[in-house]
């Protein structure tokens, strides 16, 4: 044969297509290979969602811890505010409220 020929013959098989041909203790090896590598890549995923899970958690968490103290603060101004003291204060200066004498109460019994 000459050059040419050769060269269009190498050209014609090239192609063709190669084709791979594995014996059935190969496939099996190239089989685990591909699960252990989706196995890996599958516990990489599930370890970054726990991670994220967490840091969502501690966000969370910290938002209930900031959320208690606001509302100890609010409920403490609440029972200042509701205090006797106070209120006889307001009464007093704002609606020019006073306690009445003992001459002024009347008792009525029933």
């Amino acid at each position: 044969m000459n050059a040419l020929a050769r060269v269009a013959l190498a050209e014609s098989a090239f192609t063709k297509g190669v084709t791979f041909s594995f014996s059935f203790s190969e496939l099996k090896i190239l089989l685990l290979v591909g699960i252990s590598l989706l196995s890996a890549l599958g516990i990489i995923y599930v370890n970054d969602c726990n991670r994220r899970l967490l840091i969502t958690h501690d966000k969370i968490h910290l938002e209930i811890e900031e959320l208690q103290i606001e509302k100890n603060k609010l409920l403490l101004e609440r029972s200042s505010w509701g205090a006797q003291a106070r209120v006889q204060l307001v009464a007093k200066n704002s609606l020019q409220m006073q306690i009445p004498q003992s001459s002024d109460i009347i008792m009525i019994k029933m």
